[in-house]
């Protein structure tokens, strides 16, 4: 990928009697550069839906494994994602909190397990178009992001107010190093 911002919407033309139209597939929502990184991370709106109802889901959410998502989760799980997005890079590159295999796949159960019945599960695997290794990934990267901030307020006390407020700085100090640029959702989905 060459270093410059890519096109909003990624299209494909498809030719439909006799002539060629451009057909969206998907729509570049975010790119996300942080200090450390070779390429940038391109963020599309379906990235950012999967990983929110992922999110949702996994807090116990579990209408977001099955209903729309309404305006207001998106831009959340685009905040969210882009947050999430920064804090892993940041841990990559000091080489902390990797997570194992046995981990990772205790946190897959645990997701697993919020469904009502396997069927259930794969169903929502097969509506995302989601391999289980790449939800497994997925959930790799969140709890090691997780690790992280925990070990970063582990300096700042318990009190959920500190907590919160020495998250948000940590983003806040990640977001100025990094190039974060924000395309936006589509119409009618902001």
């Amino acid at each position: 990928m060459s270093r410059g911002w890519p096109a909003l919407a990624v299209g494909l033309a498809v030719a439909v009697g006799g002539a060629a139209r451009a057909e969206e597939l998907d729509r570049v929502v975010a790119v996300v550069r942080g200090r450390a990184a070779e390429e940038p991370h391109v963020l599309t709106l379906s990235r950012v839906e999967e990983e929110t109802r992922i999110a949702l889901v996994a807090r116990g959410g579990m209408r977001a494994a099955t209903e729309p998502l309404d305006a207001d989760a998106l831009r959340a799980g685009l905040d969210w994602l882009v947050g999430q997005t920064l804090l892993a890079e940041e841990a990559a590159r000091l080489r902390v909190f990797d997570v194992d295999a046995a981990t990772s796949r205790g946190e897959l159960d645990r997701f697993r397990g919020r469904f009502a019945s396997p069927s259930e599960y794969r169903d929502f695997l097969a509506r995302l178009d989601l391999p289980e290794a790449e939800l497994e990934a997925i959930l790799r990267r969140t709890l090691r992001v997780s690790l992280y901030v925990e070990s970063k307020l582990a300096l700042a006390g318990r009190s959920p107010d500190r907590a919160q407020a020495e998250t948000e700085a940590l983003l806040r100090d990640l977001r100025a190093r990094a190039e974060v640029r924000i395309l936006g959702l589509p119409e009618g989905r902001r």
